[in-house]
């Protein structure tokens, strides 16, 4: 890299050359390849990519610790705990195309779940209300796994066990 110090002959290219020639002086010779000014400029941008790549390995990091975490969550059950794991990831950074994706499956997978527990719940509701509590029953047995269901929809649902007598 050259200095435009050097390029110019030794000549700053700011300075005015009007002074130069009335000053009658010469300036000195400037020795060397790079000035100063030009070795921190190196500097800064040497410290630019370290910073980023060292910036790129702690995204990258952080973000397999945090789809594992969200993926231990999945694979035991929490889905609730999966979910919201899941939904903070939108956020991080670095998210490579094979998580991203898995994300997406998984957090349809558990809407899906959440869908079902809604409709099994509107089946039963509608049983209760036609007086048909032997379908009520069947219907409430069908719903399995942790409740996905709102808040409203929970109370509902707490609700409508303690209509039909049944148990956690």
């Amino acid at each position: 890299m050259l200095s435009f110090q050097n390029i110019m002959g030794g000549k700053n290219p700011l300075d005015d050359p009007e002074d130069e020639e009335t000053e009658g002086k010469k300036k000195p010779e400037v020795k060397g390849f790079i000035s100063w000014q030009d070795a921190l400029v190196i500097l800064v941008i040497i410290g630019a990519i370290v910073g980023g790549y060292q910036y790129y390995q702690y995204a990258k990091r952080t973000s397999a610790e945090i789809f594992a975490r969200c993926a231990l969550q999945y694979d035991g059950g929490d889905f609730v705990s999966a979910k919201a794991c899941y939904d903070s990831t939108w956020d991080l950074s670095y998210a490579p195309a094979e998580m991203d994706s898995l994300r997406v499956v998984r957090l349809g997978a558990i809407e899906d779940m959440k869908v079902a527990q809604e409709f099994v719940l509107e089946t039963v509701s509608a049983a209760l209300q036609s007086g048909d509590s032997a379908t009520a029953i069947a219907e409430a047995q069908k719903f399995t796994g942790p409740i996905l269901l709102d808040e409203s929809d929970t109370k509902k649902w707490e609700e409508t066990k303690e209509k039909l007598g049944m148990k956690n």
